[in-house]
This record gives C-alpha cells, structure tokens and sequence, in this order.
C-alpha cells in the first residue's frame, strides 16, 4: 500500500509529459510566421482561414483570376470578413524562371518596390488594369497587327509606379534592382511547393490553374471547398 501514492504520482507525471509533448507537436503555427509578408496580404493575421495565390503578372490566366475577383471587389471582401480569411497574393516571376519571360522578373521587380512603399495593390491592380487594356483586350496571339508582349520595356513597369503616385525611392529601387533577391528566394520556394499558375492553396485544399469562363461563383465554389478542407 505504500507504494501506492508513489505510483499514482509516476502516472499523474507521465500523464503529464504525454500531453505536453502531444500539445507541442500539434501546436499551430500562427499566420505571422507563414506568410511571406504582411504588405500583401487582406485580413487579419488572426484569422481561422488562410487563402494563398501564386501568381507572376505575366501569366495571363492568373490575371483573368485576379480581374474576375477584382470586378467582383465588394463580395470578394464580404466573403473574407464572413468566413474569416486571411488571403495572401505570393507574386513571383516563374515564368521567367521556368520559360526566360524577361518581363515576368521585371514586372516582380515593381510589385516588390512598390510594395517596399506599402503600395503593393495600388501597383498590383494598376498592373492588372494596363495590361488588359494595352495588350489582352487587343487580341494578342490572334491578329497581326496586335502589340507583340515581348516588346515590353522596363519603362512600362516604371511608369506605372509613377502613375500611382511612388516616390523616387521606387525609381532607385527598381532601376537598381533591388528587389531582385527577394524575388529570387520566393520564387525558389514557390517552385517547391506551386504546379501550375495561377495555383492555390487554400487551407488544406491544394489546385491550380484557371478557365477563362469562370466567373466569381466558380471561383466561390473554390474558396468553398478550401473552407471545408481545414
């Protein structure tokens, strides 16, 4: 009987080594340590969701996806402060990476300077905007007279700094290069993880890709079922 308190003490210890090990390994790591950085980011850092885009500015799909949820700018907002979402746009310049579109790194290098400004989606929706209207919505790939993409200058991406009203600090930055590295590293880790543009990872809901025809149910449909993934 003596030995009874002593082994109920061993098991109440050993109870509570058990849930401190099970409590560590199941802890979850808070969105201020997983996202890439705040600055481009809609919601709260609290949030119980977490949406993610992978994006490159030259990918044209990825801009009809952007465009049909910027057409659509109050109920997308509407959707992420009703089911709680942090929602994260990764740009990154896989194209060039992957195919040598010298404009896919060039476009990067002024959404990263812009954002150095915290005016990332002020460049990120104006890049949007001029590159359908001066090249998609002019029939690139069907008519020969169509502006040709390629021909592109790096003073396109600087003046659309200049538009938006950016200081001279992203004209130094971007003509300097220097966002260059940053741009590199994320891109590495997007590489790892993303198959496809646009691609997505919403919660534990993994795709990529998008169709022309979709308008903003279809892509509601796919929030939906990052929702239902957690």
């Amino acid at each position: 009987m003596k030995k009874l308190p002593r082994i109920l003490g061993l098991v109440v210890v050993g109870g509570l080594l058990l849930l401190a090990i099970i409590t560590s390994t199941t802890k979850t790591t808070p969105l201020s340590e997983k996202i890439w950085d705040e600055r481009t980011t809609f919601g709260s850092l609290d949030a119980k969701n977490y949406f993610i885009v992978y994006t490159d500015l030259m990918c044209p799909y990825c801009n009809l996806y952007a465009q049909e949820v910027y057409h659509n700018e109050s109920e997308f907002e509407q959707y992420l402060a009703d089911n709680d979402i942090l929602y994260e746009v990764r740009v990154t310049d896989m194209l060039y990476d992957a195919n040598g579109i010298k404009h896919s790194q060039t476009s990067a290098e002024g959404a990263y300077c812009a954002k150095r400004e915290g005016k990332f989606w002020e460049y990120y929706h104006a890049a949007l905007t001029a590159l359908e209207e001066d090249y998609y919505n002019k029939g690139i790939g069907n008519s020969k007279t169509a502006p040709k993409i390629e021909d592109m200058t790096r003073a396109y991406w600087l003046n659309l700094g200049k538009e938006i009203g950016l200081s001279e600090s992203f004209e130094t930055c971007f003509n300097n290069r220097e966002a260059l590295e940053e741009i590199n590293k994320n891109t590495a880790k997007a590489n790892s993880v993303a198959y496809g543009l646009p691609s997505f990872a919403f919660n534990k809901y993994e795709t990529s890709g998008y169709d022309p025809t979709w308008d903003f149910s279809i892509i509601k449909e796919m929030y939906d079922a990052g929702l239902k993934s957690k």
